[in-house]
């Protein structure tokens, strides 16, 4: 029976590890030896719910986590889910039922660990506590190292320290499982790297010479690159830990590109067709609402032009009013609202609009023909060019269809790379995002998908999608299980 080894690295994007292909050694000889390429992430394209589809097979609307976290917000590390929809149901609870041994590291929101035939350790996501290992005992020795998902927010002086400290929390990270590998039974090893997707949405304006805030040529225009080479080492460590009959797979939950620099105000656009209603009523410079709304944008977007962006941050926090701000009710009349821009997603170009049931039986409305209307309204928005701002609006049932569909947006959409969405009222359609310096790096839909060596073995070009990771794993531990053999991306020649 063949090894598998996964290694999952968080945001990694396939578009700019094939432009640095010749600085990843380790990295190409995997791929020319298999397979290299994108496949499709789950929507929304973010870390929590498409690792989550990739543990369970599941996608969102049939598991039910469909959180995502807003990193500007002080309270952030206080965010969790409830591991009990899907503690038992992973690839590796499977495989481990199936007395196949596994070593898992570090899975995204999977604490505290839970019992396996073999060895899980991982860590607290924006939530106090300390590494944990189960069962208890089960590393031995070896040194564990801090595990998790809790990020500094380094301001710009701090980036270089920073990023080093990265580098060796990363290390540690692959030693440790490493080390497990070379002094434990395995059939299955997976480790979880979190740090690309920090590293990412950091530094990714200091690499991309089209975002518009790259301050030209210095001394972090080269971390993203360097990071890949690092990378790359740290893949060669686990592939020398592994050994010649493993298969190697690397996976990510999403591509990562340029952050939306432009905010595209939805609610000013529902408010404008009628479905929204605004708290402002009389003469706005009047209103205390709207002079609070508009003081807290006119400051940011004064930063923002100032590169003060750290000082925005830290200004976000000494005032909290402004959290109130960010909500979508601060300026609008939420029991008047017919349709209201959700949240889900956050300010990327991936959303939803919420509809009001309740208003659409008080008006004697037709919920889906106000579904109809509004994805008429997205689609027919247009710049001044002419051009659509969304790629595109559907029902949410068009996109999944699982129990937990409704946790949905009633309407979901994609904006053009280039605008995320914003909440603002009383403003035009479209504005500056005033901390696109802070976290340049946004997330990109499909994912990385990196195998080999695959002898004998080929890829199913029909399956290209992240949700069929959980079969792949599966089918290559030679784990039976219902149609695990037609998902699979993986297939025997």
């Amino acid at each position: 029976m063949r090894k598998v080894v996964v290694i999952g690295l968080d945001g990694l994007d396939w578009l700019v590890v094939k432009s640095l292909m010749d600085r990843m050694p380790v990295t190409s000889r995997l791929a020319g030896k298999g397979w290299a390429g994108e496949i499709e992430a789950v929507f929304p394209p973010d870390s929590i719910p498409s690792w989550i589809s990739i543990f369970t097979g599941l996608d969102p609307s049939g598991h039910g986590i469909l959180e995502s976290v807003d990193y500007f917000r002080k309270d952030a590390r206080q965010f969790s889910v409830d591991t009990g929809a899907f503690r038992g149901r992973t690839f590796w609870d499977r495989a481990s039922d199936a007395g196949r041994k596994v070593i898992v590291v570090n899975p995204l929101l999977a604490y505290p660990p839970w019992d396996v035939d073999g060895v899980m350790a991982s860590g607290p996501v924006f939530i106090s506590g300390s590494t944990a290992v189960a069962p208890d005992g089960a590393a031995g020795d070896i040194e564990i190292p801090p595990l998790g998902g809790i990020v500094d927010f380094p301001e710009k002086k701090e980036l270089a320290a920073f990023y080093e400290k990265t580098k060796a929390e990363t290390m540690a990270v692959t030693e440790f499982t490493a080390r497990l590998m070379e002094t434990r039974e395995w059939d299955l090893t997976f480790l979880t790297i979190l740090t690309t997707d920090r590293v990412f949405h950091f530094f990714w304006r200091f690499f991309d010479r089209e975002d518009p805030t790259w301050p030209g040529e210095g001394d972090l225009s080269n971390v993203i690159p360097d990071f890949h080479e690092f990378i790359d080492r740290c893949v060669g460590r686990l592939v020398e830990a592994g050994g010649d009959d493993a298969v190697f797979i690397l996976i990510s939950d999403h591509g990562h590109a340029m952050r939306p620099p432009m905010f595209f105000n939805l609610n000013q656009l529902l408010l404008d067709a009628g479905f929204l209603e605004s708290r402002i009523k009389g003469p706005r410079l009047l209103n205390p609402r709207y002079l609070l709304d508009r003081t807290k944008n006119a400051t940011l977007e004064t930063l923002h032009r100032l590169d003060l962006e750290d000082l925005a941050y830290r200004f976000a926090h000494v005032f909290p009013w402004t959290r109130k701000l960010k909500k979508s009710d601060f300026m609008t009349e939420p029991t008047a609202n017919l349709a209201t821009a959700s949240s889900f997603g956050g300010t990327n170009p991936f959303g939803g609009v919420e509809i009001s049931i309740e208003r659409c039986r008080e008006e004697s409305l037709d919920y889906e023909e106000v579904r109809s209307r509004i994805i008429d309204l997205l689609l027919d928005t247009r710049d001044r060019d002419g051009i659509p701002y969304f790629l595109w609006a559907k029902r949410r049932e068009q996109i999944y269809n699982g129990e937990y569909i409704d946790r949905y947006p009633d309407v979901l959409y994609e904006l053009r790379p280039e605008f995320g969405t914003s909440w603002s009222v009383h403003l035009p359609l479209v504005t500056v995002n005033p901390r696109h310096r802070k976290i340049s790096g946004g997330h990109r839909k499909n994912s990385v998908f990196i195998a080999g060596p695959l002898d004998g073995m080929g890829v199913r070009e029909e399956n290209l999608r992240s949700l069929n990771l959980h079969a792949t794993i599966l089918a290559l531990l030679g784990v039976e299980g219902e149609n695990l053999a037609s998902k699979s991306i993986i297939t025997e020649d």
